[in-house]
């Protein structure tokens, strides 16, 4: 009997550890993404929501109506590598100094100038029947992802 209450107590001190280990490597995972997503600059590339803090992102349905938006490259002439992203996806690129896109309500429009170290300034230049993003809004990348907003035709 004592040679079986040995040999369990053994596995339970082992089992034990294996726990505490995991307990404790999964508190440093914790902290360690907690402490990533304070830093600016790495939020804005882990979070393409940021900044949308109060709108309501819906679904786009089938029944939903498509609106055209055109964003103008302010600072160069082309960036083929800077992308109009919508809804996360990229759509169009800059490679001619503007992106025109069809977007729907509810959808998130950004551009993207990660692969640009020195700043690009994106316009709103047409954004007929929206009321978000709005006429002549502007963002600017440092070579990180923006958001314009999220897609919200006019009211009447």
């Amino acid at each position: 009997m004592q040679e079986f209450e040995a040999k369990h107590r053994r596995l339970s001190d082992r089992v034990e550890r294996v726990l505490m280990q995991l307990v404790i490597l999964g508190l440093v995972a914790v902290v360690l993404v907690q402490t990533l997503a304070v830093v600016p600059s790495l939020r804005q590339k882990l979070n393409l929501l940021e900044g949308t803090d109060g709108y309501a992102v819906a679904a786009a349905t089938p029944a939903a109506k498509a609106y055209k938006l055109t964003v103008h490259l302010d600072t160069m002439r082309s960036a083929p590598e800077a992308k109009l992203l919508v809804a996360g996806k990229a759509v169009a690129s800059f490679a001619e100094g503007q992106a025109t896109a069809s977007v729907e309500p509810g959808q998130l429009v950004a551009v993207d100038g990660s692969r640009y170290e020195q700043a690009l300034t994106f316009r709103v230049v047409a954004a007929p029947g929206l009321d978000s993003p709005p006429l002549g809004g502007e963002v600017t990348t440092r070579g990180d992802r923006q958001s314009l907003g999220v897609v919200r035709r006019r009211s009447h």
